[in-house]
């Protein structure tokens, strides 16, 4: 057994705290912390400093790592260290972070979610060739996600810049999912700062691969005719909402693409009204956004980028759409308006 590892079940025993309980505050699986108790394997720096903060250790656990030197030459001898159980792992642990910010805040989630962003990039420098695609589309996953967070934030120009490495990680991945997911966020991104043709391209090539999920396909057509409606193409934004029909039809919601869980009949009606609401048709927005709300699971109605739609709704009555005023929009940091707090692209 590693000292790392002696220390790990030590530090967990005293804490009283179980292998399974551990494994589900660093979102890894329980045999993951028995290797590591066990000295089979040793966490990359970021995971150990979860599991130092989980355990309150006080940076104890993560100086016992080896120097980078050392880990280097550790890692070289062992090709396996990156495996497919190790990038599941990865991935299920970005999508167990959306679902707690659900049930709290996106500020609550991010160091997590960065921490988990900077261990999906190493895992995928030190990944097998073989593994490399799917390891660099969990690194878009997490570069996704922080781009995300930083959007919630206001942190604008943080949020372009992930988003981009984002994007860059997915083209490599050849993944279609995770190519859409990317460049959907990052068109959002434009439609924030008023710029709602370039919001409509990227949308547009962000659903373009057929082999990406109808889900996401749909998504996209939709936030697409959202787009279109704010640049005044409102007979494109119509045709764009038929298609967005069209594409729901087809989805299998029993297959959805890791990571998509809040993908349900009710949350793309919901969008729907909220293209509606872009091309100022409030009495059908209304409606779309209070029938999908209805028809969405308990757990997604308590999260606050489902809520904020109906809350808006039975508050102002005409509630104004995700876009930046003038005077906050460009590439700046500015502290994001009332709208733009906490909401899901």
């Amino acid at each position: 057994m590693t000292s790392f590892g002696r220390t790990l079940r030590l530090l967990r025993r005293r804490a009283g705290v179980s292998q399974p309980a551990l494994a589900a505050r660093v979102f890894v699986s329980q045999s993951t912390i028995s290797r590591f108790e066990s000295g089979g394997r040793t966490p990359d720096p970021t995971l150990a400093r979860l599991l130092d903060e989980a355990l309150a250790a006080g940076g104890a656990l993560a100086a016992l790592l080896p120097a980078d030197p050392e880990r280097a030459a550790f890692e070289a001898r062992r090709p396996g260290l990156v495996d497919r159980t190790t990038i599941a792992e990865a991935e299920s642990g970005l999508v167990e972070l959306r679902k707690r910010e659900d049930a709290s805040s996106s500020a609550d989630v991010t160091p997590m979610v960065a921490a988990r962003a900077e261990l999906a990039v190493r895992m995928a420098k030190d990944a097998p060739y073989a593994l490399r695609g799917a390891a660099i589309a969990a690194a878009a996953m997490g570069a996704a996600y922080l781009g995300w967070c930083h959007f919630v934030a206001g942190r604008y120009e943080a949020a372009e810049q992930t988003l981009d490495r984002a994007v860059a990680y997915a083209y490599e991945s050849q993944a279609p999912d995770r190519l859409e997911r990317t460049m959907s966020y990052r068109g959002v991104l434009e439609l924030v700062w008023g710029s709602p043709t370039a919001a409509a391209s990227m949308l547009g090539a962000a659903r373009r691969d057929s082999r990406a999920h109808p889900a996401l396909r749909a998504y996209d057509a939709g936030q697409q005719a959202r787009a279109l409606a704010h640049a005044g193409e409102t007979r494109e934004a119509d045709r764009l909402l038929l298609d967005a029909d069209r594409l729901a039809d087809r989805i299998d919601y029993s297959d959805l693409p890791v990571g998509a869980y809040w993908y349900t009949p009710g949350w793309l009606a919901l969008r729907r009204g909220v293209a509606m609401l872009a091309q100022g048709r409030l009495s059908s927005a209304q409606h779309e956004i209070e029938q999908g709300y209805s028809a969405m699971p308990p757990e997604h109605q308590q999260a606050h980028w489902a809520r904020q739609w109906v809350d808006a709704l039975a508050v102002e009555r005409a509630p104004a759409d995700l876009i930046l005023p003038a005077h906050q929009r460009g590439r700046s940091d500015a502290p994001p308006s009332r709208a733009a707090r906490s909401r899901r692209p």
